[in-house]
């Protein structure tokens, strides 16, 4: 391999280490696209896993060469992270850390998870929903609130699907609650969602800041 061969594969493989961020991050962004079109449980817990599998990789090194991808990387480099004080700013890259699969679908879709119970016979997925949501609020990324409101609602779901002989497996709700992001909670998916959005535009080499999107839609109609 001559001296020319050997510099031409060392800038390839460089060129290669610089776009595999990217890569790895628009991976991620078309499983975020991909749960919100669908809305289906299985593509919203793909998202957890693969942040979680993404964050776990420390570095690349090969040829001299070294791409980086720690989870506190991620958090200095959104925007959000460098617009917080002191204090919320060393919270940030701990209680991204801190999340795991199941939690960062929890953190993304507070508020829109539907009724929120604990029931009587929970299946597999109940339980693991509500032993997350009790995890992000001991770290102070949610808080969960008693809501009788919710627990008369589903108690009534209950009533009806028993009057039309449908299935109701998981008996009667022991309590209901509203779960609502903390400030810290906010941070974190503040963060995550323009890691995702910095990620697509790495990607795609579109900038990050454009044009007033009102002026764009009047150019095309022109």
């Amino acid at each position: 391999m001559t001296h020319q061969t050997i510099r031409i594969s060392l800038m390839l493989w460089e060129r290669l280490l610089k776009s595999l961020n990217a890569a790895l991050l628009t991976a991620l962004l078309c499983v975020a696209l991909y749960a919100l079109v669908t809305n289906l449980s299985e593509a919203r817990g793909a998202i957890g896993k693969l942040f979680v599998k993404f964050t776990q990789i420390e570095s690349i090194e090969g040829f001299n060469v070294k791409a980086a991808f720690r989870v506190d990387q991620i958090a200095q480099a959104t925007p959000i992270y460098q617009a917080l004080p002191a204090d919320m700013k060393d919270m940030l890259p701990v209680d991204i850390r801190s999340l795991r699969a199941s939690w960062v679908e929890r953190l993304l879709y507070v508020g829109d998870q539907g009724k929120l119970c604990e029931f009587e016979s929970p299946n597999q997925k109940m339980v693991e929903d509500h032993n997350a949501d009790r995890h992000l609020s001991a770290d102070g990324l949610i808080t969960m609130k008693d809501s009788r409101e919710v627990k008369a609602q589903v108690l009534e779901d209950m009533r009806q699907a028993k009057a039309r002989n449908r299935g109701w497996p998981n008996g009667e709700p022991r309590s209901c609650y509203v779960t609502e992001l903390t400030e810290r909670g906010r941070n974190v998916k503040t963060a995550l969602a323009q890691f995702l959005r910095a990620g697509f535009a790495a990607a795609t080499g579109t900038p990050a800041a454009r044009r007033d999107s009102k002026m764009k839609v009047a150019e095309m109609a022109q």
